[in-house]
């Protein structure tokens, strides 16, 4: 049995907006300290991935949502905003994804960080 080096994580939800601010069929990119993350309300459900595409930095949020899909701007590469995975060519690494919800009419995401 090998030694697990990972350190423990634990989950911290932040607090970035209003619901009625992310009407459902839209998208939003809010910047939160070293972290672009862009978030779509495909259905009543918030989704949140990383805003910036894997193949040539281009900022998501000025894309195209197509259902629970995104379209980059640039080069046209399709990511599933569910599990963030790169759909089409040219871009082929997925996009981190993060925990998102709507709670008391906020919006929320969780970032993992280390614990001690």
């Amino acid at each position: 049995m090998a030694f697990d080096e990972r350190k423990p994580t634990q989950s911290t939800w932040v607090d970035i907006g209003a619901v009625e601010d992310l009407p459902p069929g839209t998208m939003k990119r809010y910047d939160l300290e070293q972290h672009r993350i862009l978030v779509a309300n495909v259905e009543g459900a918030p989704l949140a991935v990383a805003d910036t595409c894997t193949h040539e930095d281009a900022s998501l949020s000025m894309g195209a949502l197509q259902g629970d899909k995104v379209k980059c701007p640039l080069h046209g590469s399709r990511f599933c905003l569910k599990d963030g995975r790169a759909l089409d060519e040219p871009a082929e690494i997925d996009l981190e994804r993060y925990p998102a919800r709507f709670t008391d009419g906020r919006l929320e995401v969780a970032f993992s960080c280390d614990v001690g």
